[in-house]
């Protein structure tokens, strides 16, 4: 009797053994999730873009959105900043500050997430934001991540029912996908050549030196933001030659009332060029507001900068100004804002520094009006 127990024990765990490795649906199902966009599924699934759970929430590599259409994105790749928007709605992934923000300023908790290098993004969040159908379907051989922004005749179900052989293609496709290679040698990436950002705000009242300084700017090709201030009305000239150019605008107060004074510019730029600017630059750097000034900067709308380099062109003379330009960007982070009054010193340093910047090791970016402040991201968070 007991031989006979013994004998089918070890027959159990045989054929235990035998069923493990036996590859099939069970093996591969938890891996795999599939994406389908307005009813057509994507082929191209694999073990590094495939839909993913992490935080709680379902993320898709952000490519798929161009496919969900009236939807739109832009990566800035520079920045980290991901842009997902339409016709109303803006959603701002800022990447590398782990912010994630609406066209309002309002911060929301779902942060876009890079795994193996390709960034994904929150779909469910994303769905919601923007008004598009999402579900989560079962089925045999791994759940079906349905996302709609255009009506469908097909329930999920009947949806699954049409596409059996898609699903069984995919799946096996994927399956296949996991057979390792022989004789292959993983070579490692190489290391990126760190670089560092910079951004150009040329701050303060319009000149015969803010002239110069675009004269500058132009010849190398760079944008800046201007932060504007003083006496716009007899500069309209030099305001639209700006805007021509392709320059950002920004408003540039003081600590006294700043909501207020950024209302008032904006007045005036709009008067002369039929646009409003939401970036602000304190004269003497945002710390110097009060809780009451930041909350009234929050609910007007506009979003702080501040200098993180400053040459001292307010006062100095053009080689002081060049010579404290490179010395500040060697010692610079990674991504830092350079702020050039509308000076003679400036005006005169401006070739030198525009040189410097294109001969260094430096990435030249632009403001713009939905990317977070660099120096000010805190004051978001």
């Amino acid at each position: 009797m007991k031989k006979t127990v013994l004998k089918a024990v070890c027959l159990a765990a045989a054929l235990a053994i035998v069923l493990t490795l036996i590859p099939g649906k069970a093996s591969a199902t938890g891996d795999l999730t599939f994406l389908c966009i307005n009813d057509t599924f994507i082929y191209s699934l694999s073990s590094g873009n495939m839909p993913l759970r992490m935080n709680g929430s379902m993320y898709i590599s952000y490519r798929y959105l161009m496919r969900i259409k009236p939807i739109k994105y832009f990566y800035d790749s520079d920045s980290r900043i991901l842009k997902v928007y339409n016709s109303s709605k803006q959603l701002i992934f800022d990447i590398g500050s782990g912010i994630t923000y609406d066209q309002d300023g309002k911060i929301y908790a779902f942060l876009a997430e890079i795994r193996g290098g390709v960034i994904f993004v929150p779909i469910e969040f994303i769905c919601r934001v923007f008004g598009v159908e999402y579900s989560v379907i079962p089925t045999e051989y791994g759940p079906v991540i349905r996302i709609s922004s255009i009506v469908s005749p097909y329930s999920d179900s009947e949806l699954v029912a049409n596409n059996e052989e898609t699903i069984r293609n995919i799946y096996q496709r994927y399956v296949d996908s996991l057979e390792p290679e022989n004789n292959v040698t993983p070579q490692p990436d190489p290391e990126p050549e760190q670089t560092k950002n910079v951004y150009i705000a040329v701050c303060g009242e319009l000149n015969e030196h803010t002239d110069r300084l675009l004269t500058a700017l132009s010849s190398y090709g760079y944008k800046a933001a201007f932060f504007l201030s003083g006496d716009l009305a007899s500069q309209g000239d030099l305001l639209r030659r700006i805007v021509c150019e392709g320059h950002q605008l920004g408003v540039f107060v003081s600590a006294d009332d700043p909501a207020g004074e950024a209302e008032r510019i904006n007045e005036l730029i709009s008067s002369l060029v039929f646009r409003k600017t939401r970036m602000v630059c304190v004269d003497q750097g945002s710390r110097q507001l009060s809780g009451e000034q930041l909350e009234a900067i929050e609910a007007a709308g506009l979003r702080l900068w501040d200098a993180s380099l400053d040459p001292g062109s307010a006062v100095s003379n053009g080689y002081t100004v060049s010579a404290n330009t490179s010395n500040l960007l060697k010692k610079a982070p990674r991504t830092s804002v350079l702020r050039l009054m509308s000076t003679e010193g400036a005006a005169d340093a401006a070739y030198t520094v525009m040189r410097n910047l294109k001969n260094g090791n430096y990435n030249l970016l632009t403001m713009q009006e939905w990317t977070t402040p660099v120096n000010g991201a805190g004051f978001y968070k």
